[in-house]
């Protein structure tokens, strides 16, 4: 008898690595993934904390804007590598067209990217 096929698994590059963080939120088919205590003070400390949305069937990775992707949306796989965009709606436009794929309701992510980059990065400021 023949052993089934295995479907091997290829993960984006860095940043992009899903890996790399802990899943701490699901907004429908989308994981919200931030980095653990490790990166956590480096990544905040120097302007590079984001989100990372990860769509695991579609192996889709999105990064919001920080200084780590030049205050743009970043994802990956655009065209092959990472693609950029200044708005959701931009975004938005790339992940439906690339991929057919719908992204998170951007009223929601807006109230999580308040509360998990933006009021983490005031309370660093002022502690500093």
């Amino acid at each position: 008898m023949n052993a089934p096929l295995v479907h091997e698994l290829s993960w984006p590059p860095p940043p992009h690595d899903p890996r790399e963080r802990d899943r701490v939120l699901l907004l429908g088919h989308w994981e919200i993934r931030l980095f653990g205590e490790h990166k956590f003070q480096y990544f905040v400390t120097h302007g590079f904390w984001h989100l990372q949305l990860w769509h695991d069937a579609a192996r889709i990775s999105v990064l919001t804007p920080s200084r780590l992707t030049h205050m743009q949306y970043e994802a990956f796989p655009i065209a092959g590598w990472k693609g950029r965009a200044a708005t959701y709606r931009e975004l938005s436009a790339l992940i439906v067209g690339e991929h057919g794929v719908f992204l998170p309701d951007p009223l929601q992510l807006r109230t999580f990217e308040r509360a998990l980059v933006q009021q983490v990065e005031s309370r660093s400021r002022l502690q500093s």
